[in-house]
């Protein structure tokens, strides 16, 4: 029976990465800590002010279990992104610590608009 040559596996799995994005993601679950920055230009310390408000929150349906027990669900939110309004889907974020709980983002509505105020672990 043939062995199976690192080299041809490692460049077989480049190749994947570079030709099929999706390809490694089909098997794992997106982990990342909740962030809204995800479509925002320029100066992301920058208040952002919208003219119109965000539509309503969408229903949202948890995607799979925890990863592991340090993992918490982050709801979705709106942004705003070159004139339009997205929706950015919830996902499992880990926890910096044990104990923490995640704030949630929110818009508030101010004198010169609506301008998102950062989620937040505590």
């Amino acid at each position: 029976m043939p062995t199976r040559s690192p080299v041809r596996w490692l460049s077989f799995a480049a190749l994947a990465a570079l030709f099929l994005p999706g390809f490694f993601a089909l098997s794992s679950c997106v982990v990342e800590t909740p962030n809204h920055e995800v479509m925002m230009e320029g100066n992301l310390d920058a208040e952002v002010f919208v003219n119109e408000p965000p539509p309503p929150p969408r229903e949202e349906v948890i995607v799979g279990a925890a990863p592991g027990p340090s993992y918490i669900w982050v709801g979705g939110y709106w942004t705003w992104h070159r004139s339009n309004w997205f929706w950015v889907g919830g996902r499992w974020a880990a926890r910096p610590r044990p104990n923490a709980a995640w704030v949630p983002g929110r818009w508030e509505q101010r004198d010169r608009g609506h301008v998102w105020v950062r989620g937040r672990w505590r």
